[in-house]
C-alpha cells in the first residue's frame, strides 16, 4: 500500500508539473481558445473589449460588468416607466438620455425612470434570455426592442442558440477554468473541433429565427403587462458603397450587405404587423430625411448613430407615443 501510494503520489507530482508546464509554454505562444464570443462574432467585441468591458454570464454569454446594478429592482413604491433593450446602438447611443430630456422638458414633473440595458455585440437571442430573466422582474410600463445588426453577422458554423446550449452543459466551474487556464482551452478546442468539423459559416440568429425571437419577446411582455415597442435597425449603406471593412470582419460577400441587413428591416415588420404590435420603423424614417440630415445622423460605419442621429430617435421615439397614446402609460404625473 505504502509503495503504490507513493508512486500514485509520483504520478500525480509529475502530472501538476507537466500541466503547469503546459500552461506555461501555451500563454508563452500565446495560446488562446475562448471560443465564446471572440471567435463566434468575428469583429467586435474583440478579446480586448471583451475583458475591459465586459464578463462572461452563463444565460446571456456576456455582459457589462455594472450589469448587476442595471437590473437592480426599483426601490419600493416606485415603478419603473422604460427599459430600452438592444445592442451597441443602444448601449453606447444616446437615445435614450435624449428621449428622457424631451420627457422632462415637454411634461414638467413628470415622474419618469428608465434603464439602458443594451449590450454591445448582442442578438436578439441573447435580448430574449434577458427579457426573460431580467427584464420581466422590472416590470417596466414600455420596453423598445432594437436589434437587427448583430443577428445577421457572420459565425465560423454555430449560431447563438447552438453556443448557448454548449455553455448551459457546462458548470460553473468549468466556465471559471476555460476563462483562466490554457491547458483546458487547449482540450476545449480539440473537443470543439472534433465535435463541430465542417461546419458551414451561417448567421448568428437565422432569420426564421429573429423573427422568433422578437415574437416572443412581444408576447412575453404582453402576459406580464409590458408594452413593447419594436424598433427597425437605421443604415446608411447604399449598395457599391459598403464600408469595405466589413468584408474582414462580418460579411462573406460585401455585395450582400444592404439586401441581407433590409430582409432582417423587413422582418422586423413582420413580426409587428403578425403580432398587432407598435412598430418605429426608424431604418424607412431615416431613409425619408433630406440628404444632408441623413447623411450626419451616422459615424463612418453606417451602423451607429451620430448625437444628431440619436436626437432624431429621441424626436422619433415621442412622436410616436403620442401619436399611438402610449405616452398616457409611459408617464405617471
Amino acid at each position: 500500500m505504502r509503495r503504490l501510494a507513493l508512486r500514485m503520489s509520483t504520478l500525480a507530482g509529475g502530472l501538476a508539473i507537466g500541466i503547469v508546464v503546459a500552461e506555461v509554454l501555451l500563454r508563452l505562444v500565446g495560446f488562446q481558445f475562448n471560443y465564446y464570443p471572440t471567435k463566434v462574432q468575428i469583429g467586435w467585441p474583440d478579446p480586448i473589449a471583451i475583458k475591459q468591458l465586459y464578463q462572461v454570464d452563463k444565460d446571456l454569454l456576456w455582459v457589462t460588468k455594472d450589469y448587476a446594478t442595471k437590473t437592480k429592482a426599483p426601490e419600493a413604491g416606485t415603478s419603473l416607466s422604460m427599459v430600452f433593450m438592444g445592442c451597441s446602438c443602444t448601449e453606447f447611443g444616446e437615445y435614450d438620455k435624449f428621449f428622457a430630456e424631451l420627457i422632462r422638458q415637454e411634461r414638467p414633473g413628470i415622474d419618469f425612470s428608465y434603464r439602458n440595458l443594451g449590450i454591445g455585440g448582442w442578438t436578439s437571442f441573447q435580448g430574449l434570455q434577458q427579457f426573460k430573466r431580467d427584464v420581466i422582474p422590472l416590470k417596466p410600463r414600455i420596453v423598445t426592442i432594437y436589434y437587427g445588426w448583430n443577428d445577421h453577422w457572420c459565425t465560423f458554423g454555430l449560431e447563438d442558440k447552438q453556443i448557448w446550449r454548449s455553455n448551459l452543459e457546462h458548470s460553473e466551474l468549468m466556465l471559471t477554468l476555460l476563462a483562466k487556464s490554457r491547458v483546458v482551452q487547449l482540450v476545449d478546442k480539440a473537443v470543439f473541433a472534433r465535435t463541430f468539423k465542417g461546419k458551414a459559416s451561417a448567421q448568428r440568429v437565422s432569420l426564421a429565427d429573429f423573427r422568433a425571437n422578437l415574437a416572443g419577446i412581444v408576447r412575453l411582455a404582453r402576459e406580464n403587462g409590458i408594452v413593447p415597442i419594436l424598433l427597425t435597425a437605421p443604415s446608411s449603406h447604399q449598395p457599391g458603397a459598403e464600408p469595405a471593412y466589413l468584408t474582414t470582419r462580418w460579411l462573406n460577400n460585401l455585395s450582400d450587405l444592404v439586401p441581407l441587413h433590409e430582409s432582417y428591416v423587413q422582418a422586423v415588420r413582420d413580426v409587428a404587423a403578425a403580432e398587432n404590435v407598435d412598430l418605429l420603423d426608424l431604418y424607412g424614417l431615416f431613409r425619408a430625411l433630406p440628404a444632408a440630415e441623413f447623411a450626419e445622423s451616422f459615424q463612418g460605419d453606417g451602423i451607429h448613430l451620430t448625437e444628431p442621429g440619436d436626437r432624431r430617435i429621441a424626436r422619433f421615439l415621442n412622436d410616436n407615443l403620442v401619436e399611438t397614446g402610449l405616452i398616457s402609460k409611459l408617464v405617471t404625473p
